[in-house]
């Protein structure tokens, strides 16, 4: 399931001012997370993800994530064990001119479609030695 949201951040606001944007996400795996900054951003619109109220993205409480006519995207691969569980994007923007939207989209799968890394080639060798006499 894919989740979106366009965030639109007032000028001049300091992350003691930020906008929270909250998901409800239901059990499965967090695949990817795109947030996109566009041109114009330049580096004064920030945001945070947690989850269920602890950094997630990135994982430093000090830290955050901010770009200029940029898509960043992150392969995750993190469970979402209950259902619903809160997502929340903490963003603010530093731009004393102008308002600015930034875009999130998470991809959340589900949990059986995930292989671990590796498995198909341990699968194949395990049925080849099966089947396959020296």
């Amino acid at each position: 399931m894919l989740h979106s949201k366009h965030i639109t951040l007032v000028k001049d606001k300091t992350e003691a001012e930020a906008t929270n944007t909250q998901f409800l996400v239901n059990r499965g795996v967090i695949y990817r997370i795109w947030l996109t900054f566009p041109a114009g951003c330049k580096g004064l619109v920030k945001a945070r993800i947690y989850h269920e109220g602890h950094p997630f993205l990135p994982v430093d409480e000090n830290a955050y994530i901010r770009g200029d006519n940029y898509v960043f995207e992150y392969p995750v691969m993190y469970e979402i064990k209950g259902a619903p569980e809160l997502i929340t994007i903490k963003s603010w923007n530093e731009d004393e001119t102008h308002d600015h939207t930034i875009d999130v989209q998470f991809l959340i799968i589900p949990k059986a479609w995930v292989q671990p890394v590796g498995a198909y080639e341990g699968i194949i060798a395990a049925l080849k030695s099966l089947f396959v006499r020296s």
